[in-house]
């Protein structure tokens, strides 16, 4: 009868301690950090989603928590579509509380920034659109040691480069004259850090490639192939031509060097001096030659084998043709006139 008492004040000692570890966990905060971090909520959005976009924002240390807490208060029909400013120094009912008192940020305009996209780009649709300077935005891309210490994805960015490709293409939601061009960049870089995925990162490091090589061929994917069922092709083809010690020889990477598109190079035009130019230089561009999207970021990390040596690419009318041999590729070449 005494071994019965004792295992009872045991198991009673045990809830309790486990009452009040819980509630340290649901009242605690994920970290100390108050930089703040914009995370949207769709209309109709589930319990279960919404917490897992907060567990991988680091706002909260496990979605559990936040689920426990919602669903103990009988909120989890009560979160309303928006977006909300949330920092990991706040406790999750101070989050919840955020999100079903209507304190969603009221955004008055929209910018979509378009895949494939440069910095330049960028810089100048924002100025157009009245939401920053041109010179402004490139001067914040340039400031790679501000946002290094809070994406993983930078941390092997060599120091002579800037944020070129790390600005994920998106439609984001600006108050205008509010909205800094800091709190922009950084919106884009958690938007990248969302959406590459933990199996995408287990994977890039099974490829033996770093982030950045898979950034920097994405890129050039994004720009040399319109159609999606034929960028991991193209993939395929650039990696053997690297795996060969052969130039990649990107139109693209000359497109981007000297801001004039056309639909066809001549020799002179492939000849000049930049590290980005990959008719001289053999592997990859110096760095990503615009912000690719999330299609032709996973076409450079999961490459299609392929027996195609040779491809050209229209971009008037986004056609690609593929040839095994150099003379099949010239065949193509005078047939459409590339």
């Amino acid at each position: 009868m005494k071994k019965f008492y004792v295992f009872i004040l045991l198991l009673f000692v045990l809830s309790i301690a486990g009452y009040f570890w819980a509630r340290g966990k649901i009242v605690g905060r994920a970290g100390g950090s108050s930089v703040v971090q914009e995370i949207s909520i769709k209309e109709g959005e589930g319990v279960n989603a919404i917490a897992t976009k907060l567990q991988e924002s680091g706002i909260v240390s496990h979605r559990l928590w936040f689920e426990l807490y919602i669903w103990s208060k009988d909120k989890e029909n009560k979160i309303a579509a928006g977006t909300y400013e949330l920092r990991p120094n706040m406790t999750i009912p101070e989050i919840v509380d955020t999100m079903t008192t209507g304190k969603a940020k009221k955004e008055d305009e929209f910018v979509t920034i378009i895949e494939g996209w440069n910095n330049r780009e960028i810089g100048e649709y924002l100025a157009e659109k009245g939401i920053v300077g041109k010179e402004e935005f490139l001067e914040e891309t340039k400031a790679v040691e501000k946002y290094r210490p809070h994406f993983s994805f930078l941390q092997d960015l060599p120091k002579n480069r800037d944020l070129e490709g790390y600005l994920f293409p998106d439609t984001y939601g600006v108050i205008k004259g509010k909205t800094t061009v800091a709190q922009l960049v950084y919106k884009m870089l958690l938007n990248f850090d969302q959406k590459m995925v933990d199996s995408m990162k287990e994977d890039i490091k099974k490829s033996g490639h770093s982030v950045d090589e898979i950034i920097r061929m994405a890129s050039v994917i994004e720009l040399e192939v319109p159609q999606e069922k034929e960028r991991k092709i193209v993939s395929g083809i650039f990696w053997n031509r690297i795996e060969g010690k052969m130039p990649l020889e990107s139109c693209a990477t000359i497109s981007y060097i000297t801001g004039v598109k056309k639909r066809q190079y001549s020799f002179d035009d492939t000849r000049v001096d930049s590290p980005y130019n990959t008719y001289l230089n053999r592997g990859l561009p110096f760095g990503p030659i615009g912000n690719p999207g999330l299609s032709a970021i996973k076409a450079a990390l999961y490459p299609q084998e392929t027996d195609f040596v040779y491809f050209l690419s229209d971009i008037e009318t986004g056609e690609t043709f593929f040839a095994k041999t150099l003379d099949e590729h010239v065949r193509n070449k005078n047939q459409h006139g590339l």
